[in-house]
């Protein structure tokens, strides 16, 4: 059986970019409009176009950066796991996502 588990992580590790992308755009896309709003009530206080260009700053470059950051951690993180904790923590990560998705009624 031994042989089969590490032929599967090495299968997942070849596709941790891929995975490492997913992980993070399923989170952000699950809890995205939470940030969206967190974002427009502390920046209730400024004018339209101050609160409107914050947005597209937002949008544009912190959902990006944010990205960016948390798929080479997550990567780093996931590359120094052995064989079968990688298995489970990736197939873990992908249960529990279904069903935060479940639950925000995202499914």
């Amino acid at each position: 059986m031994q042989p089969y588990i590490h032929q599967f992580a090495n299968f997942l590790r070849v596709h941790m970019d891929s995975i490492s992308v997913g992980l993070v755009a399923t989170v952000l896309m699950i809890y995205g409009a939470y940030i969206n709003n967190y974002f427009k009530k502390i920046t209730r206080s400024l004018p339209f176009i101050g609160r409107f260009a914050l947005f597209i700053l937002l949008c544009s470059a912190g959902y990006a950066f944010l990205t960016s950051q948390l798929v080479k951690l997550l990567k780093m993180f996931l590359r120094g796991q052995p064989d079968l904790p990688l298995i489970g923590i990736i197939a873990g990560a992908f249960v529990i996502l279904a069903f935060c998705a479940r639950s925000g009624k995202d499914v």
